[in-house]
């Protein structure tokens, strides 16, 4: 299967559009790219100390083409399993993004997009295939049955049923432990963890 582009630009497609649903609901969505020396320094802790935030983690997710005609394939990384068991026992659910397009020129034509729950299905990976072409895509695994989906709705609910509310500080230090520190008897680092950093979507608690 061959790539066409990388996860930061599919980032540029999705990201407005869950911002945007994130928003109507929850009153404000703030997209990030952690930095512990930028939003996760003493400086914007002491900006935000009276903020109270709920945090979605989204992986953007590349489609690969497989050569046959509008048929594109996606795939959900073992590290993104469990990177979302460690966020969820935090409080933070994890979704993934995937544009089904077959062109980088698709992804600014209101492209069809999935929106992935990341969890575990007994599997190391998943793999899946979808037809850019039609309207409303329905994937599918290796084997033919059929990949769960999320609405941008559920996405939501998912967000007000899951993601505890944190103090600014408490959000940030979880957020720089899921990619430094070791979760689950030592094993859980992310120093290796490589180039699947995920966007955090903060939500604004009004207090």
């Amino acid at each position: 299967m061959s790539s066409f582009f990388c996860e930061r630009t599919a980032e540029y497609a999705l990201v407005p559009v869950l911002q945007r649903a994130l928003e109507k609901h929850f009153g404000s969505a703030v997209p990030i790219f952690y930095w512990k020396t930028r939003e996760g320094n003493r400086i914007s802790s002491e900006v935000h100390k009276t903020d109270n935030v709920r945090v979605l983690a989204m992986f953007a997710r590349r489609p690969k083409l497989t050569g046959v005609k509008n048929l594109v394939a996606g795939k959900i990384n073992h590290e993104l399993f469990e990177f979302a068991d460690a966020a969820r026992s935090v409080g933070i659910p994890t979704i993934a993004g995937f544009p089904v397009v077959s062109t980088l020129h698709d992804l600014y034509r209101n492209p069809a997009i999935l929106w992935l729950p990341v969890n575990h299905t007994g599997m190391d990976e998943l793999v899946f295939t979808a037809d850019s072409a039609a309207p409303d895509p329905i994937p599918t695994d290796e084997d033919g049955g059929l990949v769960q989906i999320l609405s941008l709705e559920s996405v939501i609910e998912e967000v007000a049923e899951k993601a505890k509310v944190l103090s600014w500080d408490e959000a940030m230090d979880h957020i720089s432990e899921l990619r430094l520190e070791h979760y689950r008897d030592g094993y859980f680092g992310f120093g290796w963890f490589g180039g699947y950093k995920p966007v955090y979507f903060l939500m604004l608690r009004p207090g």
